[in-house]
């Protein structure tokens, strides 16, 4: 016991530090409420896994006599208008220009560009190739959809990002830069990987 009645007595071991990048991921995540994780483009996605997975479910709303196929009909009608849609918010984010409005710094900008355009699509490549070798993939596949498997992790970041920001009113200028930056350099490496893309699809299928 320490005389004087007070605090109990500190351990003089070493104390490791937390690195400065597992800290600030600490800070996001415990500032982040989780129903700004959840966006509908989110649970939209955890829906259709949940659809494909279970083949009574997939049942119930696809199909000439499924008991819902009232639903997907309506969805069909709805996403003919995708596309136009999709542009018009594309031209709205990129509207705000190359970020002089935007807070991120240089090193940041460059960062997450590269990562999703140089990066990420080996990465995809890996995932796809392991999937087919698996047997993930369905039996009856053809070229395009391996072919769209791939494409889609070269693409830029997903539109739905800058209206997820307009629509929670948050960072809508740092959205904007990111898009504008990575649709003006994507050309190259969408070019290269298209390319490579192809050579793969050719080889194994």
């Amino acid at each position: 016991m320490v005389e004087g009645g007070g605090a109990s007595p500190r351990s003089n071991g070493p104390c490791i530090a937390e690195p400065q990048v597992l800290r600030k991921m600490r800070v996001v995540a415990e500032k982040t409420p989780i129903q700004h994780m959840l966006q509908p483009p989110l649970i939209a996605s955890l829906l259709a896994i949940v659809v494909g997975i279970f083949p009574n479910t997939s049942s119930l709303l696809f199909g000439d006599d499924a008991p819902l196929a009232w639903i997907t009909d309506s969805l069909t009608i709805l996403g003919a208008a995708l596309i136009p849609s999709v542009m018009l918010g594309l031209g709205s984010t990129l509207s705000e220009g190359p970020g002089q409005h935007s807070n991120l710094g240089l090193r940041t900008m460059v960062g997450i560009s590269f990562t999703r355009l140089v990066v990420l699509p080996p990465l995809g490549i890996g995932v796809v190739l392991l999937a087919a070798k698996l047997g993930v993939l369905p039996a009856s596949h053809d070229k395009m959809y391996m072919f769209v498997l791939l494409l889609q992790h070269s693409m830029p970041t997903s539109i739905l990002a800058g209206g997820m920001t307009r629509l929670r009113g948050f960072a809508e200028h740092e959205a904007s830069a990111l898009l504008f930056w990575q649709h003006v350099f994507a050309v190259v490496p969408i070019t290269i990987y298209i390319m490579l893309y192809l050579q793969i699809v050719s080889t194994y299928i």
